[in-house]
């Protein structure tokens, strides 16, 4: 057995000899842990030299490679350092200007076979790079189902710093993402066209208890509680929405989003959602974070005849837009 040479041959970046000399001894003795252990870590190595976009198919030969020695379930320390350079690559898509999602979706097949320990540093590193790709990925609730939430570590409930700037916690975002996404719903085919999404009911309930403990225990997160009443509206539970919401509204009345939900929640009282607009609109907020709101409230000055004061808001509006090259 070469362990030992295996290891300073991958010190000193001669992979193709620890490669040679690692194989030889699992052609010898395929059972031996020792032989699996000194050539998976030569392909963690050879993982590292092909962690770019534009090596993909050799990183996943080798992800195949490692795969296929099929260690022990408790053998994970080679697992979770692999772990950072699957997460690396996944990040590397996120700069493509035009994403192939079948490349992350074989990733993330790969990784369900990773012998991962969880939580951890690694796991959660995995967490963040797929989930850059959440607004066009059709497998992201799959994915998080699998990592699963509960295996957040205690940094991870903690805002970050970059570049100058405050990040949301990676927990409040992950949550966030979830919620946009059952709220987008589930595709539905026929003939090989989407006809409409649909929106999964049951899971969306067993979400609900998840983000209400993750309200109670971080009260300083501000989106949770918006997507909570958002994923009511989508069941429908009206009664249940307002009581729940209520509270928090009263403590972001200041804010113009609560006014603009309000609405939604009372969507057949067109006076009390007009009323609600105009409040939205009378706060103090940086008009970019308005447009939408803009647009909303136009339309109705339009129904009541109001065309001047309908006007004011479109105008509103088109600066926005033009000013940020936004789309009109």
């Amino acid at each position: 057995m070469s362990f030992k040479e295996v290891k300073e041959f991958r010190q000193a970046g001669n992979l193709e000899d620890a490669l040679n000399m690692a194989k030889q001894d699992l052609e010898q003795d395929t059972e031996n842990i020792w032989n699996k252990r000194s050539i998976a870590w030569v392909y963690h190595d050879y993982l590292k030299q092909f962690s770019q976009p534009e090596k993909y198919n050799k990183f996943i030969e080798t992800l195949q490679k490692l795969i296929d020695l099929k260690l022990p379930e408790d053998e994970k320390m080679v697992f979770d350092t692999c772990a950072y350079q699957v997460g690396k690559l996944v990040f590397a898509f996120a700069n493509e200007q035009q994403v192939d999602f079948s490349k992350i979706n074989s990733l993330y097949n790969y990784i369900k076979n990773f012998n991962l320990t969880k939580p951890s540093e690694s796991y959660s590193f995995l967490y963040k790079a797929f989930h850059k790709h959440y607004k066009n990925w059709t497998n992201y609730i799959s994915f998080a189902d699998w990592w699963g939430f509960d295996n957040f570590i205690s940094q991870d409930f903690a805002p970050e710093e970059y570049e100058g700037r405050k990040i949301m916690a990676i927990a409040e975002q992950a949550y966030i993402a979830y919620s946009k996404k059952l709220l987008e719903g589930e595709a539905v085919e026929a003939n090989g066209l989407i006809i409409n999404n649909t929106i999964n009911k049951e899971k969306i309930n067993l979400f609900l208890l998840n983000l209400e403990q993750l309200i109670d225990e971080h009260p300083e997160y501000q989106y949770p509680s918006y997507f909570k009443a958002k994923l009511l509206i989508a069941l429908g539970d009206k009664d249940n929405i307002f009581n729940s919401f209520l509270p928090f509204a009263k403590q972001k009345r200041n804010d113009f989003w609560v006014w603009d939900l309000i609405a939604e929640i009372f969507s057949e009282d067109e006076e009390l959602v007009f009323s609600c607009y105009c409040k939205a609109l009378s706060l103090q907020t940086p008009e970019d974070f308005l447009v939408k709101l803009h647009q909303k409230l136009a339309a109705i000055l339009i129904q009541k005849e109001m065309y001047s004061e309908a006007k004011t808001e479109i105008e509103k509006l088109v600066t926005v837009r033009t000013k940020h090259h936004w789309k009109i």
